[in-house]
């Protein structure tokens, strides 16, 4: 036996989650910087702007997952600040820089925004109060403990007297930080906001139009610029013909763009550094988007497509085979899977597929920027603004110290935007037109076809039944595409068998890799859930009676290294299961034609991994010609602590409809090295009245919060695939389910 094998990715993930981050300090103003009558920097989280009103730093990209509510209910909580009583702003980048990663965590990724920046946040606004009570006290010569907030004001109930945060804010900004042993923060039954299902802060805007995303980015003198990047993964520039489109209307310039960095797809302190990289570019930039864009496709290119100019799908499906055909790298072992195999009443063996899948936001990746003698200016929507300012640094060959980077809102980013080549491009152009703000979009063809995808993936599994019918083993091997190692999908596998083996191997195929929503958990769940599926179906139950048969916390060997932590995962995925099967009604449809469909996951990466858990009920009907209707999802969430539970309720409703999305329409393919699909006619999203009706129950279980963000992904895309074949439909071993034939199987 061994132990689970670990990925650096995931113990350095655990070990940051496991040592809190409560002890960073946040950064005040000096003496001098406080007395200058303007609005007041108390620390790096807080500004008391001169009319009183309090401004809280939001240090994570908004993406539509509502994070700038969830994080500002945290610290005005601390400050006792009524809702409203505040206004939010982004965290910027160069300050982040130079004050040593004060804002603790800022890359918007893994769910992990209210759970890393959970006690940051509050301390921040503990450290906040403490200072400006102190400066208080001072002022109105009497003690900080006789005074108290309430209406964004200091009172002292005793004289009748008040303070306006404004009227002591720049001396508060001159007091040194409290240690953070030294504040005290709320205890639960304190609490006000925390738990509160308190209206999205951005809701207005977004509805008024006064939201400012990154295609609404407008600088005087703005010109537009429309970009090409190599049609072929890895392709070069030879050259062009600037001459051929100069004489169009509104066309300024033909600018080429390098091939380089796009910036780390995750904090260099949690992942070996890789950066996926683009290729060379062309664009043209013109008076509008839009003649920039016609210009652009009238220019003569020249390209060296490469050593991927003829990889097609079928080859890189050859290639997974390939490699599916020798042993892989063993991740995981315990018992003697081979002997029960051979030793098995019955074995079960199948191969599943996962196809390229892009994330497909339905903003374009753009970014504006200004290059000046002093330095550059960039406007962008990145989930990952520190990395944006180090491309950006990087495409105009200067010092970090002299970039600007605004952060503006995102319309989707699903990890895509965790890449940051549009910052590079944009850049690139601007530094060719110096005094030029460039405003840079990507049409939605070139969003598609030069995505950071993630990976193509197969997987081959068995396993065995022993003359009980119970499964004495299981054996997995997946392949992926270009990516990094990211075997736990496949390997964190939860139920209680005796043999296990999980193997992992990669193959180097073209498309550069980039994180997904729902990640090797998305690829690999359904994958695992439907294989259970083909167990239970050779050993005369359901699904869902296999499930509860192998989250039996009395099976875990002791002699696992992670039995602790596997017997905790048990009960709790299985206590969840049985939640939603009674929330459902029971765990199956008799209508014919109709299917419920049922699955769980925690999106475990190691043993002690903190996350959420979601279970998953999920009705479908066939009509018997091949069309599918999800009808019904009702989803049961552990999230420890439900900081908002609208906002839960709202993601896990968003991660069912990327999951369906993905699971029924989701596929890119290569022909001749390029990208087939290019917009929504043929890479189509789920229609709105496609969207099912969808039940969130959360069970708040305390402690600090676990992320929601992607933990509804895979468990959906799981349990559409057992609906299907509950609802008498095949077997569904490839994505997507549009290209199968979803026609009634043979009684």
């Amino acid at each position: 036996m061994s132990a689970p094998a670990i990925t650096r990715r995931a113990l350095l993930k655990a070990t940051l989650l496991g040592a809190g981050a409560v002890g960073f300090g946040v950064h005040g103003l000096d003496a001098a910087q406080a007395a200058s009558g303007a609005d007041a920097e108390v620390s790096s989280w807080i500004v008391i702007r001169t009319d009183g009103r309090v401004v809280i730093r939001i240090p994570q990209s908004e993406l539509g997952q509502g994070v700038t509510t969830s994080l500002a209910q945290l610290l005005a909580e601390e400050l006792d600040l009524a809702w409203g009583e505040f206004d939010t702003e982004y965290f910027d980048a160069q300050i982040n820089r130079q004050r040593h990663n004060v804002y603790v965590h800022t890359a918007t990724l893994n769910s992990w925004s209210s759970d890393l920046l959970f006690e940051p946040m509050r301390l921040a606004g503990a450290q906040v109060k403490a200072m400006l009570l102190t400066a208080a006290a001072a002022q109105l010569k009497v003690t900080a403990s006789t005074l108290r907030i309430a209406g964004a004001r200091i009172e002292h109930a005793a004289s009748g007297r008040s303070l306006g945060f404004e009227q002591v804010a720049s001396a508060a900004a001159a007091l040194p930080i409290p240690p953070a042993a030294s504040v005290k923060l709320k205890a639960r039954e304190q609490w006000k906001l925390i738990g509160q299902s308190l209206p999205r802060l951005d809701a207005e805007a977004k509805c008024t139009g006064a939201a400012q995303f990154g295609l609404d980015v407008q600088v005087p003198g703005m010109k537009y610029a429309a970009v090409r990047q190599s049609p072929v993964f890895g392709g070069r520039l030879v050259s062009f013909d600037a001459n051929a489109v100069m004489a169009m209307p509104g066309v300024i310039k033909v600018v080429a763009i390098q091939a380089g960095p796009s910036g780390y797809t995750v904090p260099d302190t949690l992942w070996d550094i890789i950066d996926w990289q683009m290729d060379d570019a062309v664009a043209v930039v013109a008076d509008s988007w839009w003649l920039a864009e016609q210009a652009l496709r009238a220019l003569p290119m020249v390209w060296d497509e490469g050593r991927h100019a003829k990889v097609d799908s079928a080859a890189i499906a050859t290639a997974l085979d390939a490699a599916l055909a020798q042993p892989g790298q063993v991740m995981r072992s315990e018992g003697d899977a081979d002997a029960a195999l051979a030793a098995a009443a019955k074995t079960v063996e199948a191969e599943y597929r996962y196809p390229y899948m892009e994330h497909a936001p339905l903003e374009p990746m753009n970014c504006t920027a200004l290059v000046t003698a002093a330095g550059v200016e960039a406007w962008a929507p990145t989930q990952y603004a520190d990395e944006a300012l180090r491309i950006a640094a990087y495409a105009a060959q200067r010092p970090l110290k002299d970039i600007k980077l605004h952060l503006t809102l995102s319309g989707g980013g699903f990890g895509r935007r965790l890449s940051n080549d549009y910052v590079s491009q944009a850049v690139q152009v601007a530094v060719q037109m110096p005094n030029v703000p460039i405003k840079l979009i990507a049409s939605r063809e070139e969003t598609t076809r030069r995505g950071y995808y993630a990976p193509v993936a197969a997987a081959r599994l068995r396993g065995a039944l022993d003359a009980q019918g119970r499964v004495s083993a299981w054996r997995s091997h997946v392949v992926y595409g270009r990516s990094p190692v990211q075997p736990y999908g496949m390997s964190r596998v939860p139920f209680a068998i005796d043999n296990v083996r999980c193997e992992y191997s990669s193959v180097d195929t073209p498309p550069p890799f980039g994180w997904m929503r729902g990640v090797a958990h998305s690829q690999s769940l359904w994958m695992n859930l439907g294989f259970l599926g083909e167990l239970a179906e050779a050993a005369g139950k359901s699904s869902y009676e296999m499930q509860l048969a192998l989250l039996d916390e009395t099976r875990v060997s002791r002699q696992r290294a992670d039995a602790d932590d596997a017997v905790a995962r048990i009960k709790r995925q299985k206590a969840l299961l049985e939640t939603v099967v009674k929330l459902a009604g029971g765990a199956r449809l008799d209508e014919r034609g109709k299917g419920r469909g049922i699955a769980v996951t925690d999106m475990s990466y190691v043993p002690g991994y903190h996350s959420s858990c979601v279970a998953m009920a999920m009705d479908v009907a066939l009509d018997g010609e091949g069309k599918l209707r999800v009808e019904r999802v009702i989803a049961a969430v552990d999230v420890g602590l439900a900081i908002n539970p609208r906002n839960v309720e709202a993601q896990v409703q968003g991660g069912i409809a990327f999951g369906l999305s993905n699971a029924l329409y989701g596929q890119i393919t290569l022909r001749d090295g390029r990208v087939e699909q290019g917009n929504f006619n043929d890479y189509p999203l789920l229609k709105m009245l496609a969207m099912p009706k969808v039940e969130v129950h959360i069970q708040s279980t305390g402690g600090r919060p676990s992320g929601i963000g992607e933990e509804s992904v895979p468990v959906t895309v799981a349990a559409l695939v057992d609906a299907v074949h509950a609802a008498g439909g095949p077997r569904i071993r490839a994505l997507p389910l549009a290209a199968q034939k979803l026609v009634p199987r043979a009684s």
